[in-house]
């Protein structure tokens, strides 16, 4: 085989191309310290590590979403803390005031502070975190809390409840007695309250049919139907007696809370009472007229499928979840056809911080606090096990009325509400630590992640060096033998 001069030129050039080629790209990688620069220098390790890097975004996202979670939980715990020592002191003022051996002053003296410890537990119940209301549900755009008025009512026939709105305020409590026994919302009934704890009182009438109290600065409605009994002599209370006092109501949202649309030209309004996990969809299957019988299909799928053959002769839907109450609103007449969709609601807002993990950040204030709640204008109390704010608002108007006995018996209300407040710390606290865990455990999964990126992606510095040193000697030879061999010919062997 003859062997040509192009030949060897192609071959020398070639080679050296190969050689310099080789510098190069351990000069590159020496440069970026890294070993793969581009997805050619090794596909599968590239590929191996966009998985990683995927998963570091990821666990990047779990680690901001702890930071805020703490952030929530950590504010939530220290103002709790606080609540707690406010409770401590009202508690403290209880005894004290009990105390039959107190004057009307120093009890006075007590009410005063009391009302600043009840502002306090308000504005804790009001905390923020970055413009959040932390303990407001999901309503994290408002306060959890207002200010307004209650009543508390000492008669063995009514309850607090019999007083279903107020409007106005008054800075201190109303103490109310009735001159004349009767039926609210009946009869005309002559009372007469005082707002300086029995110094001066006034008179009123409540009209025959009516169902307001007007005391000037404030008004409060009470449920028609409602009997009062008569105390003949003021400041007896030997009849019904009723202090309207401070309260707290809470504007926040609650678990439960679902709402329900109406597909249909009936005209009646549907709510929904219970606890549904997912959307549920009723169907009425003949026209009927409240209260009914009426019967209905459900379905848990959105109509995909039904459970038929229910019936209710009150308006009244069971189905999974709870119940759908359907009331007239202007006619009772439903329609085959028509539907009620109840769409679930949560008031916690939870934040991924695993895989399959989610904590919930923020707190329902009624659960914590209690109060009062008012819808379409009504006044309503808070089912809790210990209300909270209530027991507080009693407590004041006992105080400003210098009324012994009832201050007496919210000693037991107050600690009550005490043992609930710690148990929201508990669970709070609880999340708290968990979360505390989980981060530690990300950080843990971050570390490994990044050291395998690493052991893809870096370049030995030692290994390198070497190979470069290699690199460069190979190219230099290679220049040297091409440059000798080009200057051979023929002639040389003549």
């Amino acid at each position: 085989m003859r062997i040509a001069r192009s030949m060897l030129f192609d071959s020398s050039v070639q080679y050296m191309n190969n050689s310099l080629a080789e510098i190069i790209r351990l000069n590159e990688q020496n440069s970026s310290q890294k070993k793969i620069n581009r997805p050619s220098d090794d596909p599968g390790g590239m590929s191996r590590s966009l998985d990683l890097k995927t998963y570091l975004t990821r666990l990047g996202q779990y680690d901001e979403n702890m930071d805020t979670a703490l952030g929530w939980l950590q504010l939530a715990d220290d103002e709790l803390n606080q609540a707690s020592d406010v409770l401590t002191r009202l508690q403290e003022l209880a005894e004290q005031a009990s105390t039959g051996t107190l004057t009307d002053n120093q009890r006075e003296m007590i009410a005063k502070e009391a009302r600043e410890l009840m502002g306090q537990m308000l504005a804790i119940s009001n905390t923020e975190y970055a413009g959040d209301s932390i303990f407001a549900g999901s309503m994290t755009n408002t306060n959890a809390y207002e200010m307004g008025l209650g009543a508390t009512v000492r008669d063995d026939t009514l309850s607090d409840a019999s007083f279903v709105s107020f409007s106005g305020s008054s800075d201190s409590t109303i103490y109310v007695e009735f001159a004349e026994s009767g039926t609210v919302g009946v009869d005309e009934l002559e009372y007469r309250y005082t707002s300086d704890g029995g110094n001066t009182w006034q008179t009123a009438t409540l009209a025959a049919g009516a169902t307001e109290l007007d005391f000037g600065t404030a008004k409060a409605t009470m449920a028609s139907g409602s009997v009062v009994t008569a105390t003949e002599t003021a400041g007896e209370g030997d009849g019904t007696a009723v202090w309207i006092r401070p309260a707290a109501y809470y504007t926040g949202d609650m678990e439960g809370d679902e709402t329900v649309q109406h597909y249909g030209s009936s005209t009646v309004t549907a709510t929904a009472d219970g606890i549904f996990d997912s959307s549920v969809a009723i169907r009425i299957a003949s026209n009927a007229s409240l209260p009914g019988p009426i019967t209905y299909s459900y379905s848990l799928d959105r109509g995909a499928t039904w459970v038929d053959g229910n019936v209710t002769s009150n308006a009244s839907f069971a189905v999974p979840g709870g119940f759908v109450q359907l009331a007239s609103n202007g006619g009772s007449a439903i329609t085959a056809g028509d539907q009620f969709i109840v769409e679930p609601h949560s008031a916690a807002i939870n934040l991924t911080i695993g895989k399959s993990s989610t904590v919930q950040i923020n707190s329902i204030g009624a659960d914590i606090f209690g109060g009062r709640v008012e819808e379409n204008g009504n006044s309503s109390i808070l089912d809790t096990p210990a209300n909270l704010f209530e027991s507080i608002g009693k407590f004041i108007g006992f105080l400003e009325t210098n009324d012994q006995k009832g201050i007496a018996e919210m000693i037991d209300g107050l600690s009550a509400a005490h043992e609930t407040l710690s148990t929201a710390q508990g669970a709070i606290g609880g999340r708290e630590v968990r979360v505390e865990f989980a981060k530690e455990a990300v950080s843990m999964s971050k570390e490994s992640t990044n050291t395998n990126i690493s052991s893809i992606e870096d370049a030995d510095v030692t290994q390198l060096t070497s190979d470069l040193a290699r690199a460069q000697y190979i190219y230099e030879s290679v220049l040297t033998t091409s440059s000798k061999l080009m200057k051979m010919s023929l002639m040389d062997y003549l």
